[in-house]
């Protein structure tokens, strides 16, 4: 198969390094001497990844600006009150138009390279802030309005999203990519945080100006992000598969080396990239014949749409989208009341998640996964209850129930958060270079017929049965807590290339590709290592037995 064929590739490159597989860890590198200050290659890539940072905070503070702007009379005035059906069409819109955009995108990051997303992105972003803040104009129907500029905003989210979880994956340094995918999406819940505390501020106001105001400050995030990215270079990955090795290796020299082209893992990187993109260009793996064709990489397809069955039907989207209406059914109605608890709620979703990433680190994607799903299960059964015991009593929920619902909501979303970093990152990690656009074109895909699902039906079940629907996700909980037991492949330790191992294992050795294999002119060396577990970081400067490696 051509996914082993690849594993085998690395393999060898680790051999003629004199590198065991999981050791790469232990290669020297500019970094390990140099302080953050002094690593100039290290500050550009970081000024370059900040560009993806902002469109997170962007794309957080759009996504939670809608579920604020439900407390607003004005907001409520000017799009004449939607609830129900009317309300849930306008949250799913932005999914349906990011649904239609999917394979345009992915065919655009493979075909002319990364950056056009991104800039895509920005420019959607600034058209449907200008047309959405035209709702409630005197002669103009605010509610369609409105719903266009979503569709808008919709066709550049979905772009943003499947193009920056390739970026981050493939242009970070190895020893901190772990660590800055898995930080990516806590930039959402930052860009969220803003939303919330501006919602909170402007809840004061009256008129139009009140939501107006929240929604345009997402446009200097948005001219930000379209200026910066026309000075971000592809990344390595695309610029060696189109052909441009030297282009490639300048880039790993400056930034992952701080400009010494000599550098022992800057030169193993390229090595490692050069070869697995060789491999799978000779296997022709960029088609989708060739991929479908191989049970591995259909498993990556799997694990990539399983991600987004956790991410999106979980329950989640009932307070992410529909907070104010989970509030109002046990008693807590006043808007600045509203807006205030979900700013708090936003901080401490933050700290969940930047807590998360650092766990991370020293536990294993799947473990995290296991865990938490049983939390995020009572938690449910907790808001049933309480919603339940809010219905049925006359004054439509008492101080007592009320605050037990904030704290479920915050114990909830506490938990799911603290997930975020694995079940965001983790399908554009497990996807092989040919097919990590395909990957997430499919996890797009899949995702953006779930979001629009959930926040259509939301909508409409948390007016029909109230308190009642948290129940429908109580076995999709469970369901997707046995998929990850039995499915779900561990990735924690690897290199971008090595997680070929993770799926095809040792048998790999069996497929016939010769030791002989030329992989450029890298030097072999010899390395005081040792044999790492590829379920452990390497942390810390103490070493285990010396091993003669390299001969």
């Amino acid at each position: 198969m051509p996914a082993s064929r690849v594993a085998f590739s690395i393999e060898l490159i680790a051999y003629s390094l004199g590198v065991k597989m999981g050791d790469w860890h232990n290669i020297p590198n500019a970094s390990d001497k140099l302080k953050w200050y002094q690593n100039k290659g290290a500050l550009k890539l970081n000024f370059f990844l900040s560009i993806i940072m902002v469109g997170m905070v962007l794309n957080g503070y759009d996504g939670t600006l809608i579920s604020g702007l439900q407390a607003f009379d004005s907001w409520q005035e000017d799009l004449n009150y939607p609830t129900g059906a009317r309300l849930g069409l306008l949250n799913a819109a932005g999914c349906i138009s990011g649904f239609v955009v999917g394979p345009i995108i992915s065919y655009i990051d493979d075909t002319f390279g990364r950056r056009w997303g991104v800039r895509f992105y920005g420019y959607t972003i600034v058209i449907g802030t200008v047309i959405s803040v035209i709702a409630g104009v005197s002669k103009v129907n605010g509610y369609a309005i409105f719903i266009c500029g979503r569709v808008i905003i919709g066709f550049g989210l979905a772009s943003f999203l499947m193009t920056s979880l390739v970026v981050v994956q493939e242009i970070t340094h190895p020893r901190t990519r772990s660590i800055i995918a898995h930080s990516w999406n806590s930039y959402y819940i930052l860009g969220s945080v803003i939303a919330s505390w501006v919602n909170f501020g402007c809840s004061y106001m009256t008129g139009s100006w009140a939501w107006r105001i929240p929604y345009l400050i997402q446009l200097p995030m948005a001219l930000y992000v379209l200026v910066a990215v026309q000075f971000v270079p592809e990344t390595p990955r695309f610029l060696i598969d189109k052909g441009r090795e030297e282009e490639a290796l300048a880039f790993l020299v400056e930034l992952h080396g701080n400009g010494n082209p000599d550098d022992e893992l800057v030169r193993f990187e390229f090595a490692e990239i050069t070869t697995a993109l060789s491999k799978e260009k000779e296997a022709k793996a960029e088609k989708w014949s060739t991929v479908l064709r191989s049970r591995s990489n259909r498993y990556r397809l799997g694990l990539a749409a399983l991600m987004t069955f956790l991410t999106v039907m979980s329950g989640s989207s009932i307070i992410y989208f529909y907070y104010s209406i989970v509030f109002t059914q046990v008693g807590i109605t006043d808007p600045t009341t509203q807006t205030g608890i979900n700013a708090g709620l936003s901080v401490f979703t933050w700290f969940c998640q930047i807590a998360a990433v650092f766990i991370g680190k020293r536990v294993g994607r799947k473990t995290i996964v296991l865990w938490i799903w049983p939390c995020l299960f009572l938690a449910l059964i907790g808001l049933c209850a309480a919603g339940g015991v809010a219905a049925h009593q006359l004054d439509g929920g008492s101080s007592s129930v009320g605050v037990a619902t904030v704290v479920l909501v915050w114990i909830y979303l506490g938990c799911f958060n603290a997930s975020n970093p694995v079940i965001y990152s983790y399908p554009a990690e497990i996807q092989t270079y040919s097919m990590r656009a395909k990957g997430l074109l499919v996890w797009n895909t899949v995702q953006q017929l779930e979001g629009a699902y959930v926040t259509f039906v939301d909508a409409v079940a948390l007016d029909s049965i109230g308190y009642k629907y948290y129940a429908v996700y109580l076995p999709l909980v469970a369901i997707q807590w046995v998929l990850c037991y039995y499915f779900m492949v561990e990735t924690k330790g690897y290199t971008l290339e090595e997680i070929a191992i993770a799926f095809d294992g040792r048998s790999a050795l069996s497929t016939g590709v010769s030791s002989d294999t030329e992989i450029g002119p890298v030097e072999r060396v010899d390395w005081d290592t040792r044999a790492i577990n590829p379920d452990e970081d390497v942390e810390g400067d103490d070493k285990g037995k010396d091993l003669e490696v390299g001969k």
